[in-house]
């Protein structure tokens, strides 16, 4: 009975095989090496299958699509197609009418800008593909009111693996995106479907959501990116779905993600005290395990980080000098307090080693004796509608990464976005790479005023010894403040 079965389930599977082989169009057009592919689909009719040989070097064309049709490579360790001038896509996909085109079963090695860039109405199916950047800007550039899919496929090596614009649709099945700057970058009014695949490696942020643009994940992996793994910095924008796995990121969410799309490492407990690393030996674990409003009681030690925090408690060191809260290897900050995490309290703590940020927060939190150091771009960088008090806080040494050696890229002590207000008392700011405490405004250096919030000097504070870089040399310290006078250095506070 089971052999019988057995023979059943073969013959099954082998009428599937076949089937699907007979469902794959045959070639109308074949091109050998040597030969012009963009003369090919030029000469191609409409739905023609245009068959790409072999070849032991690549194509190097950069080729236009107007019409529907198929070009289909002998298999992406086959059949290799790249640009030769740094200013073209390598396939560009445009029309004002609705056109299908599938590219399968080949590679693009992407040049500057773009490897496979669509715009208009057009529409295109991404099958078994290797799209892979050498410094590109972007590996797929979707736009207009496209609708793209993408199976079966890796995308690695670029400035952003995918950027998703105007009202355009993408869907993503069974891929991987990898080793590039940003993972997904979803702007305007773009949707993005995100099914079974991964999002893992990437230098800054796996998924990075602005505008209005709406991502939905679907069993994705989102792992191992240096900065956030979701990051979203609009409120319009918008992640749905269940659960899915982070974990390993620099923080797994940041901004405005919601908190239901991580899956905890522990599950909650209705405790509202523990002690680490007594109770958990992970500080995430605690915080995923303490109930709200509790108190996680850390020992002096050095702990390695990379926290999100998403709803009110209380973590408690044993003062600045003994509690040390360091990024994990190669990630980019210490911890991430999203838009949903109120009364979020830190005492007695250090925060260092994060390659980009010690503390991202677009939540609402108090820190007290708090010091914030050694951190690559900024210390504390606040956004979105986020409130901050810090008290007797240090904040030092931050912004010395080379990169902002460059007068473009500001790197402060404090930087300040959106509606963010600040309080700050008693407290020492000094040594960082650009101003003191900076917002994002013209006036300090950022290309467009983005800073609508406040900032409240109580007390004594001390902001000296910024600027290290010297690229704030010659503009004073701009704004409404005591320390725009011409007794203080250059390059300490910049405000409104």
């Amino acid at each position: 009975m089971v052999k019988w079965f057995l023979i059943v389930m073969l013959s099954v599977l082998v009428m599937v095989a076949n089937a699907s082989v007979q469902e794959q169009p045959a070639c109308t057009i074949t091109v050998q090496p040597g030969q012009s592919i963009q003369e090919a689909i030029d000469g191609a009719s409409e739905g023609a299958v245009i068959c790409v040989s072999a070849a032991n070097f690549p194509y190097m064309e950069h080729l236009t699509i107007t019409k529907s049709l198929t070009l289909r490579g002998a298999g992406r360790e086959k059949t290799f197609l790249t640009g030769k001038e740094e200013n073209k896509p390598v396939v560009y996909i445009n029309s004002n009418e609705e056109i299908m085109v599938v590219l399968e079963e080949l590679t693009i090695a992407v040049t500057l800008p773009i490897g496979f860039h669509i715009e208009g109405k057009a529409r295109a199916n991404l099958r078994i593909l290797d799209i892979r950047g050498r410094g590109a800007y972007y590996n797929i550039a979707a736009g207009g009111s496209t609708h793209l899919s993408l199976e079966n496929s890796r995308v690695y090596n670029g400035g952003i693996g995918l950027l998703a614009t105007g009202s355009a649709q993408v869907i993503i099945t069974n891929s991987q995106l990898f080793n590039n700057g940003n993972g997904i970058y979803a702007g305007r009014e773009a949707q993005v479907s995100l099914m079974n695949s991964s999002v893992f490696d990437n230098r800054a942020n796996g998924l990075d959501l602005r505008d209005s643009a709406t991502v939905e994940l679907k069993e994705a992996r989102v792992i191992d990116n240096k900065h956030c793994g979701v990051a979203v910095w609009s409120e319009q924008a918008q992640v749905q779905g269940k659960a899915q796995e982070l974990r390993g990121n620099g923080a797994d969410l940041c901004g405005y993600a919601p908190a239901s799309l991580r899956k905890p490492l522990v599950p909650q407990t209705p405790k509202v005290q523990l002690t680490v690393p007594r109770d958990y030996a992970s500080l995430q674990e605690a915080i995923d395990a303490i109930a709200p409003s509790g108190t996680i009681i850390i020992a002096a030690g050095t702990y390695e980080a990379g926290l999100t925090i998403w709803k009110p408690l209380t973590l408690q060191g044993a003062g600045r000098e003994q509690t040390i809260l360091k990024a994990s290897l190669d990630r980019g900050l210490v911890g991430s307090i999203t838009a949903q995490g109120y009364g979020v309290h830190l005492e007695g703590l250090t925060l260092a080693g994060g390659i980009y940020e010690g503390l991202l927060v677009y939540g609402r939190g108090s820190f007290i004796n708090v010091q914030i150091m050694n951190n690559g771009f900024y210390g504390l960088l606040a956004g979105g509608s986020a409130i901050v008090e810090v008290e007797d806080g240090f904040i030092l040494n931050n912004g010395m990464d080379l990169e902002c050696s460059h007068s473009e890229e500001l790197c402060n002590g404090v930087g300040l976005w959106d509606q963010a207000q600040i309080t700050l008392s008693n407290s020492m700011i000094k040594e960082n790479g650009d101003w003191g405490i900076g917002a994002a405004l013209k006036q300090c250096g950022y290309p467009r005023d983005a800073f609508t919030g406040s900032v409240i000097f109580e007390g004594t504070n001390i902001i000296e010894g910024n600027n290290r870089w010297g690229n704030q040399k010659g503009l004073g310290n701009p704004g409404n403040h005591p320390w725009n006078n011409p007794s203080v250095p250059d390059g300490q506070v910049c405000l409104p």
